[in-house]
């Protein structure tokens, strides 16, 4: 477990990979421009939609915005909380999923999700992956951080994206596990303890905004935000280093037809921060450098005395 955790073998960036739901797809971009450009990563955690992002990383699969669309995007389930199509067909279906939500824990199963990721992931675990990697969940009854280094990979990313009410919280070790955004909006407590690296906080959530609630329900939502807020400037005062994604406007969190963009988005911002993120292992490199002269001149000194 040494060498998963910070051994000489792994220095690099650990990532530390934010919720946001389709505004996730940033991560992926993100992600393709750090490895274009051939910065190591020692290890990637991953919260809610940032899960997703970090479990493709860490499994090696195509940081692309297929096939995550393909396999783990519900329509119709997205379709529920978008303002689109025939309003009063909208509103009929939600309210038969709510009537159904009051009788279950969830207003949808997770079953399409569930077979999706196993398309996936298959039977892949946590800590048999080709990257360190630590999933962030939060425990349903005292709001702790859990953060996950071991078992079911599938299972794993489930729980770090069960949203409280869409989906039904997982169980894992006696525990009920819910979406990773309750406890930690970007996860920089799990990212630390994959080793000592540079943490580098990835924020992909909507841009901030004030204004004055029209309603209770406004009042509620705000104020469930707030706490959001904080709990995300806590988390990337921890961060070595935070690379922003927030969009310049709002994307609503089921707008997937934003995918694409987004995604885009995340490559081309990322691409302007590489001098930066470099620059986090810069001191590392100096000093393997310098050791490399060290050793290289007492050699030299040697054979000047032989």
């Amino acid at each position: 477990m040494a060498d998963r955790l910070g051994s000489p073998r792994t220095q690099g960036l650990i990532l530390a990979l934010g919720g946001g739901g389709v505004r996730g797809f940033a991560h992926l971009g993100a992600l393709r421009a750090i490895r274009e450009a051939g910065l190591p990563i020692a290890g990637v955690a991953g919260s809610s939609a940032g899960a997703y992002a970090a479990a493709n990383l860490a499994a090696e699969l195509p940081l692309e915005v297929e096939p995550l669309m393909s396999h783990v995007i519900d329509r119709k389930l997205a379709d529920l909380f978008m303002a689109s199509g025939n309003r009063l067909l909208r509103m009929a279906r939600m309210q038969s999923r709510l009537f159904k939500a009051l009788r279950r824990t969830a207003i949808d199963d997770a079953r399409r999700l569930r077979e999706g990721l196993l398309e996936l992931y298959g039977t892949a675990r946590i800590e048999e992956l080709a990257i360190p990697l630590a999933i962030n969940a939060a425990d349903l009854n005292t709001g702790e951080v859990i953060v996950l280094h071991e078992g079911p990979l599938v299972d794993a990313v489930m729980a770090s994206s069960a949203i409280p009410g869409v989906f039904p919280p997982v169980a894992w070790g006696g525990r009920l596990l819910v979406d990773g955004d309750v406890a930690e909006k970007v996860p920089v407590t799990a990212a630390r303890t994959l080793g000592p690296g540079p943490v580098v906080g990835v924020d992909v959530s909507n841009p901030f905004r004030r204004h004055r609630p029209a309603n209770s329900f406004e009042v509620m939502l705000m104020a469930s935000e707030a706490s959001i807020q904080r709990l995300k400037r806590l988390a990337l005062m921890r961060a070595d280093y935070v690379l922003s994604l927030v969009p310049e406007h709002p994307v609503d969190t089921f707008d997937y037809s934003q995918a694409s963009a987004l995604y885009a988005f995340g490559y081309e911002t990322t691409r302007s921060h590489l001098p930066q993120l470099e620059a986090l292992l810069a001191p590392k490199r100096r000093g393997l450098f310098a050791w490399l002269q060290g050793v290289t001149g007492q050699r030299k000194k040697k054979g000047q005395h032989s």
